[in-house]
């Protein structure tokens, strides 16, 4: 849905605030017929609604779109790697967060007196999502490293059967061959046979301590 160029012009467009479908169209400088097959695979896909409005003109009702959902997708591409992940966007006012949602909580109910709150508060509020994602950058590149010396490992002394289940212990850490045969969709005396060869290729204490659990 959101690896379309226009969809994405749609959903920024549609951030601040609703439109009907003509002004839509407009804005986004694309031709009407398209313009109403992607908002169909939006709505289709729980991103936007529509909704009617009766004209203060006696003309036609107005079809207005706007956005339904609020969440977080991240995307991690790199040559080891490669994760997408939708987190829903939740309140949950973190101990770190509570000075942020105080100055919200203080702000007057006035329009004009909360406007230079709102922007004190935004300034400093990116500030701090800005200083989150430079650390968490860090610690996907950390990942990443992590990642790169598992492969090189499983490429040197592994068969692919056999670095396919390394890969997963390590990177998933079951609790049982259960765990590991319901991840990899494989039946678990198939595994126990490979991992058994696999053990037969390691020393005995680092063996034991990868594979110990997986009983």
């Amino acid at each position: 849905m959101l690896g379309n160029d226009t969809r994405r012009k749609i959903l920024s467009v549609l951030a601040q605030g609703p439109m009907y479908f003509n002004q839509l169209a407009r804005e986004i400088a694309v031709g009407q017929q398209a313009v109403l097959r992607h908002l169909q695979a939006l709505e289709e896909n729980g991103l936007i609604e529509a909704y009617s409005e009766k004209s203060t003109l006696g003309a036609p009702d107005r079809k207005y779109y706007r956005l339904t959902d609020s969440f977080i997708m991240t995307i991690s591409l790199s040559e080891d790697h490669f994760t997408m992940t939708k987190q829903k966007l939740v309140e949950s006012r973190h101990e770190e967060s509570k000075k942020y949602y105080q100055v919200l909580d203080a702000t007057p109910d006035e329009a004009w007196p909360a406007l230079s709150s709102f922007q004190e508060n935004l300034v400093d509020v990116n500030k701090e999502i800005s200083a989150l994602e430079s650390r968490l950058n860090d610690l996907y590149s950390l990942k990443q490293q992590i990642l790169h010396r598992l492969h090189r490992i499983g490429t040197d002394n592994f068969t692919e059967e056999e670095r396919r289940i390394l890969y997963f212990i390590v990177q998933e850490s079951p609790r049982s061959i259960t765990d590991l045969s319901d991840m990899m969709g494989e039946k678990e005396f198939g595994l126990k046979a490979i991992i058994k060869i696999m053990k037969s290729k390691m020393d005995e204490d680092n063996a034991r301590l990868l594979f110990d659990n997986l009983q």
